[in-house]
């Protein structure tokens, strides 16, 4: 129970070393990954586990193999919080920044794109948000959680530029 398979010092590594690694490849995926779970996500983020499970102990089943990796994985989060909390370009990388979807009631397709967000999620957060065109929206921001905040038009982009022609 107590009999290490493996130096103390190579779990700290494999631990500190896994987690950041998930914690990289999760944020190259982008904002929409960690903000929205869906049932793939979910199915992926157990396959993730399972798999770095084997990586983290190298088959050390011992608890005391497990203690270490784990505080060494909750120390890593607690000084990345820190990190993030105090200074502003590890928060920019580790969050990111919210891009701009929609602006003016114009849907911006490259932002769309390089987010991996497809039309129908876009539509989808519009009608939760009461509207049901892209005209009726001031804009629309993929915020670093995930979420997509919608601010409706005043004139609910409706009506037709005044004429000239008109007394």
């Amino acid at each position: 129970m107590f009999d290490l398979t493996l130096p103390w010092w190579e779990l700290i590594l494999r631990g500190g070393g896994i987690y950041l690694t998930v914690i990289l490849l999760l944020r190259i995926s982008g904002k929409r990954e960690l903000g929205q779970l869906t049932p793939f996500d979910f199915v992926l983020l157990m396959l993730i586990s399972e798999g770095a499970s084997n990586a983290l102990t190298a088959g050390d089943d011992s608890w005391l193999a497990a203690v270490i990796v784990i505080t060494t994985m909750l120390l890593l989060n607690a000084g990345l919080g820190y990190m993030t909390a105090r200074h502003a370009r590890v928060e920019r990388w580790m969050e990111g920044r919210p891009r701009f979807l929609i602006r003016e009631g114009r849907v911006l397709y490259a932002a769309l794109r390089k987010e991996t967000i497809s039309n129908n999620e876009l539509m989808a957060a519009l009608r939760q948000n009461g509207c049901f065109r892209p005209s009726q929206v001031e804009y629309a921001i993929l915020e670093t959680t995930g979420e997509i905040s919608v601010k409706k038009r005043d004139d609910d982009g409706d009506e037709a530029p005044p004429s000239k022609n008109r007394p």
